[in-house]
C-alpha cells in the first residue's frame, strides 16, 4: 500500500492527480484543498475514469491532513491565482508564504515521515520557508530547476535535431529569472558540443539566445495558454516515482543552502543526490567562473525573497 497526499487541487494539483492515477504506483490518493467542493470534485471526476480501459483503480479521495499521517509522499501545489500578467514568479511571495508556512505546519502535526515535494512558486524562497515551519529539512524537497533544466535540453534539442533524452544538460540557482543553465556541463550522448557540431555540420549554438529563452518559454506557455501545469506536474509526479521507488536519483532540486559554493542562508536549486528518505547529499560541483557568480547572483535574488517572506510571516506572529 503506498499513499500520496496533493495538497492544493487547483490546475497544477488537477494535472499532478492525473499524472499519478496513471502512473499506477499509489493505492491511495488524498486531495486536500481549502476549497473543499474543488477537492471533492476532483477526486469524483477522477475515480469515474477508472471504468475505463488502461486505468488503474486507485482509491481517490478528498481528505484532511490527519489523512496524511501515513503517507508516503505529500505533493504541495497550494497557491495564490497567479495570472499572465505577472512578470516575475516572486510577486506571489507574499501571499504564498502564509499559505506554505501553515501548510507545512498542519503537515508537521500529522507527520515528519514523508517526503515532501513543493512547487508552489517563488519555489526556492517557500521551500525554506516549508522547512522553517518544522518540517524535516531533508524531507522537503523543491522541484526548483527540475523544470528548467528539462526546457533546457528541449531547446538544444531543437537546434541540433535530436533526441531530447539524448542531451546531458542541467541548469541550477533559482526557478526564474535568475535560473543558471550550466554550458560547461552540456553533452550529446557525451560528446561535447564543438566535436558533435563538427561531427554532424550543426550550427554552433547561440548559448545566449538559448539561455534567454529557458525563462522565457514558460511565460509564453502562461501567456497563450493562462497557465502552466502539464511539465510541472510530470516533473512532480517523476521525482515522486524515482523517490518511491528509491532509486537513487541526482536531480536539480531546491533545499536550503549550508556552506555549498560558500554560500549560507536562504534556498538554493542544485544537484542533490535523493534517496526513499528525501535529500542524502548536494553536490556542489565545479562550475566556471561566469556560472559560479551567476549561481551567486541567484542567491541573493533568492534571499530577498525569503527575507520578504519572513516579513509577511512576522506580520501575522
Amino acid at each position: 500500500m503506498t499513499k500520496l497526499g496533493i495538497i492544493g487541487t487547483g490546475r497544477v494539483g488537477s494535472q499532478v492527480l492525473t499524472d499519478a492515477q496513471y502512473l499506477g504506483i499509489f493505492s491511495e490518493i488524498v486531495l486536500i484543498d481549502t476549497n473543499e467542493d474543488l477537492a471533492k470534485g476532483e477526486a469524483l471526476d477522477h475515480r469515474h475514469l477508472q471504468g475505463l480501459g488502461h486505468t488503474h483503480h486507485v482509491n481517490i479521495y478528498s481528505g484532511t491532513y490527519q489523512d496524511l499521517s501515513d503517507a508516503d509522499i505529500v505533493i504541495v501545489s497550494a497557491s495564490a491565482p497567479s495570472t499572465p500578467e505577472m512578470a516575475d514568479r516572486t510577486l506571489l511571495t507574499r501571499a504564498n508564504s502564509l499559505i506554505v508556512h501553515s501548510v507545512f505546519q498542519k503537515l508537521s502535526e500529522v507527520t515528519q515521515e514523508a517526503v515532501a515535494i513543493l512547487i508552489s512558486n517563488p519555489v526556492d524562497a517557500m521551500t525554506l520557508i516549508a522547512q522553517e515551519a518544522g518540517y524535516p529539512a531533508h524531507k522537503v524537497i523543491g522541484t526548483g530547476t527540475n523544470l528548467e533544466s528539462s526546457r533546457f535540453r528541449t531547446l538544444i534539442a531543437d537546434h541540433y535535431q535530436v533526441d531530447p533524452k539524448n542531451v546531458e544538460a542541467f541548469v541550477l540557482g533559482e526557478h526564474g529569472s535568475h535560473a543558471v543553465p550550466i554550458w560547461s556541463r552540456v553533452r550529446i550522448a557525451g560528446i561535447e558540443l564543438p566535436e558533435f557540431e563538427t561531427l554532424t555540420g550543426s550550427t554552433p549554438i547561440d548559448k545566449k539566445a538559448v539561455s534567454k529563452r529557458i525563462d522565457e518559454v514558460a511565460f509564453e506557455v502562461f501567456k497563450k495558454k493562462g497557465w502552466t501545469n502539464s511539465a510541472i506536474s510530470r516533473s512532480a509526479v517523476q521525482l515522486a516515482q524515482a523517490i518511491l521507488l528509491d532509486e537513487h536519483p541526482i536531480e536539480p532540486v531546491s533545499a536550503s543552502v549550508n556552506g555549498e559554493y560558500e554560500l549560507t542562508g536562504g534556498a538554493l536549486s542544485l544537484l542533490s543526490l535523493i534517496d526513499r528518505n528525501g535529500i542524502v547529499k548536494r553536490l556542489p560541483i565545479s562550475l566556471n567562473s561566469d556560472e559560479l557568480q551567476q549561481l551567486k547572483d541567484a542567491h541573493i535574488f533568492i534571499t530577498e525573497a525569503v527575507a520578504q517572506a519572513h516579513k509577511e510571516i512576522e506580520n501575522i506572529s
